[in-house]
């Protein structure tokens, strides 16, 4: 359970933060779903790291049809390692 604090802000439990690997300056998209609030992590992108995600999810795929079943967690924390180390390289 959170509560909204000044400004309309939450925090997000640490159970949480970890489990999904959010770190300060992560972005959360937000969806309104009925009588629910969804968030959700995203990276955001410039158009040429979008094109290089492109060309990185397409090597992925032929790389999954080659190795076989790799379980859809493991593949989405490399990528979101991946992610933050492009952006980290970016911005420091």
């Amino acid at each position: 359970m959170v509560k909204i604090k000044g400004k309309y802000q939450i925090t997000l439990p640490v159970e949480v933060r970890r489990k999904l690997n959010l770190e300060v300056g992560d972005y959360l998209e937000l969806e309104e779903r009925d009588d629910a609030i969804v968030l959700r992590p995203v990276a955001i992108v410039d158009k040429k790291e979008r094109e290089a995600w492109e060309k990185l999810r397409k090597v992925l795929t032929r790389v999954h049809e080659k190795v076989g079943d790799v379980p859809e967690r493991e593949v989405e924390r490399d990528v979101m390692e991946a992610i933050k180390a492009v952006r980290m390289k970016s911005h420091g």
